[in-house]
């Protein structure tokens, strides 16, 4: 971030930095010994611009329980310990001989702390720390010892010190630090002499619903995902894809740590009429078709209106070996192209066959894991004739480029326990599979995924993994998705996963999560999704 890269080409300024890295640790640091949970400490948006990009606030309070759990749960990790304790070492070593978290920083620290990105002109985010302050005569002495003299400036009757790029004030009850810029912005909003967050009515409805044994809480305005999230790489970029929604007006995040694992909450505020224009909401369903999918799925997304999801499908589909790369290209198509290639109508031969409630799950296999899809349908014989007209389109579609005139593959009709199927065969170990029955339309990348669907040898609610993270699920949501995040660990390394290093690096960590669970349900103005980490 800006704020660490000026930091530490400032000398003394590295100091500073000591207290931010402490405080962001200091949640798994301190210890607790209180018996039940009260919602945190959220003074600290008070001194934030409205306008911020993004806001992160932890809650440092050592009589909260969370705090504890928040504790135990980083020690269950094999790296995080090791992490935190080297980067102890390395901020005793940036404050100077003789600093201590525990002697210096904690006898002053608060009960919360934050920081924040400000939407400052040009490229670059402002920056701006706060650190809740219980004892301000500590806090000085610290700041004297590890700083030394310092120029000083006033703004609004509030004394900035000043050194390198960094300024710090005491603005009420906290301790502000940042570039000179933000800290007068800080002090603008606690002054009310410019709106602040905690006077933001989209940042108050974003975080209303946030439990109250969180022990972090991010808030992200629309300008902080297009602008921070969305063109990173790697985690930051997929949250800010996800984020970035028609009509976003912001969304909090929580972390509370809980007994088995971890749960997130990610609370959406939209604009309904620029939600309306992108296209229809999302439609709650009870997942009936839950029941359908067999215990040994390893994978699983429920939603209604396929044709709206095509997104997230294809990034199911990839997963699904050479079958499911061929699932995702035909998904990546357009109307116009399919029309062109195969003379099918995407919208009124293939999307009505889409609208209902969707199923799509994965079960590992040798040698690639298998897709499979089930949907509802009213009227098997419509559907039957639909996929019988759409039978020749496909296999052109599917066809290698080098296949020859006369020699493009065809349907083959197949019988899975008593039902009749259709196989078209794609290539060695890669096929296209389907079969209407029971009122589903069920496509698979092999027969095993339509056997298991007819079969009944138990259904992937009854798994303990299952139960763990989604067995308290609304009963009416917008989507469900399910991930045994082990087997798909072991599944992946059976495909070359163990050959990247920086896997390696994380693996044992990795392994301490079993499951993810995560269950959505949208308004017309809010969207709420709960995920779960079951970690044994």
């Amino acid at each position: 971030m800006t704020v660490v890269a000026d930091f530490v080409r400032q000398r003394r300024a590295a100091t500073v930095v000591a207290v931010l890295v402490l405080l962001v640790i200091a949640v798994v640091a301190l210890r607790s010994c209180g018996s039940e949970d009260t919602a945190p400490a959220t003074g600290s948006e008070a001194v934030v611009p409205a306008d911020a990009l993004v806001y992160v606030h932890l809650s440092t309070a050592r009589e909260r329980p969370a705090v504890k759990r928040a504790t135990e749960l980083v020690e269950a990790f094999p790296s995080l310990p090791r992490l935190r304790d080297d980067l102890l070492g390395r901020i005793a070593a940036a404050g100077g001989p003789g600093v201590s978290f525990e002697r210096d920083v904690k006898p002053w620290l608060g009960d919360e702390a934050a920081l924040a990105l400000l939407n400052a002109r040009g490229s670059t985010a402002g920056s701006l720390i706060v650190l809740a302050v219980s004892d301000r005569a500590k806090a000085e002495r610290f700041l004297s010892r590890v700083a030394g003299t310092s120029a000083g400036t006033d703004h609004r009757g509030t004394k900035l010190r000043t050194f390198g790029n960094v300024s710090t004030a005491f603005v009420g009850d906290d301790l502000v630090i940042g570039p000179g810029a933000s800290v007068r912005e800080a002090i603008d909003a606690h002054g009310g002499r410019s709106p602040s967050l905690a006077r933001s009515g989209t940042y108050r409805r974003a975080v209303r619903t946030l439990p109250a044994d969180r022990v972090a809480d991010v808030y992200v305005s629309p300008d902080g995902v297009n602008r921070l999230l969305a063109p990173q790489a790697g985690a930051l970029g997929v949250a800010g894809v996800l984020l970035r929604r028609p009509g976003l007006r912001g969304a909090a995040i929580s972390l509370s740590p809980r007994a088995g694992g971890a749960a997130l909450r990610v609370h959406s505020i939209v604009d309904p009429k620029a939600a309306r224009a992108a296209g229809p909401p999302a439609k709650a369903f009870t997942p009936a078709l839950l029941d359908d999918v067999p215990k040994g799925a390893v994978a699983y997304l429920g939603i209604t209106r396929l044709d709206e999801a095509v997104k997230g499908l294809i990034g199911l589909s990839a997963a699904g070996g050479a079958q499911g790369a061929r699932v995702a290209r035909l998904l990546r198509r357009t109307q116009t192209d399919l029309a062109r290639r195969t003379g099918v109508d995407l919208a009124t031969d293939v999307i009505p066959l889409f609208q209902g409630e969707t199923a799509l799950w994965l079960a590992p296999a040798i040698p690639a894991p298998i897709l499979t899809i089930i949907t509802a349908t009213r009227d098997e014989q419509a559907t039957r004739e639909a996929f019988a007209k759409l039978q020749e389109p496909l296999a052109k579609l599917f066809a290698p480029a080098s296949t020859g005139a006369g020699q493009t593959p065809v349907f083959q009709e197949r019988t899975v326990d008593g039902q009749q199927a259709f196989t078209l065969r794609l290539g060695p170990g890669a096929e296209l599979n389907y079969a209407v029955f029971d009122r589903r339309l069920v496509i698979s990348t092999s027969l095993q995924g339509i056997r298991a669907v007819k079969g009944s040898g138990g259904s992937l609610p009854d798994t303990g993994p299952f139960k763990a993270t989604l067995g308290d699920r609304p009963k009416e949501v917008t989507s469900l998705l399910f991930l045994d995040f082990s087997e798909l660990l072991t599944l992946g390394e059976r495909t070359g996963l163990s050959d990247s290093r920086t896997y390696l690096q994380v693996r044992d960590d990795l392994k301490k999560v079993r499951a993810v669970g995560a269950s959505a349900t949208a308004g017309e103005t809010e969207s709420t999704t709960e995920l779960f980490l079951d970690i044994p």
